[in-house]
């Protein structure tokens, strides 16, 4: 994965768990940022300083910073209920739901 990463573990996702999900070290750090704020991170990416990995809503409002969609691996959701035995009442009808969504 070309291009240098701004690595906050506090606000974003940390470097070591894409490279973990990417299964390579190809994400290499610009910079590491120890706040919490995710607008600063965003302004620290839209300034040039690195790439971040955040929601699209996170670029909006932010003067420079570009919202590139992430469409491969594609995202998948998976929805577990674990019970013992029979589910009764709340449990029943979320397993219900569930099933309906299958």
């Amino acid at each position: 994965m070309s291009g240098r990463w701004l690595d906050a573990p506090g606000a974003g996702l940390p470097l070591d768990h894409l490279r973990a999900a990417n299964g390579s070290g190809g994400f290499r750090p610009a910079l590491r940022y120890e706040g919490t704020d995710i607008h600063t991170l965003t302004t620290l990416a839209a300034a040039g300083h690195g790439l971040t990995l955040l929601p699209r809503t996170a670029a909006t409002g932010v003067p420079g910073a570009v919202a590139v969609p992430l469409v491969a691996p594609r995202l998948v959701h998976r929805r577990e209920l674990v019970h013992g035995g029979s589910p009764r009442g709340a449990a029943a009808t979320m397993a219900d739901k569930l099933l309906e969504r299958a």
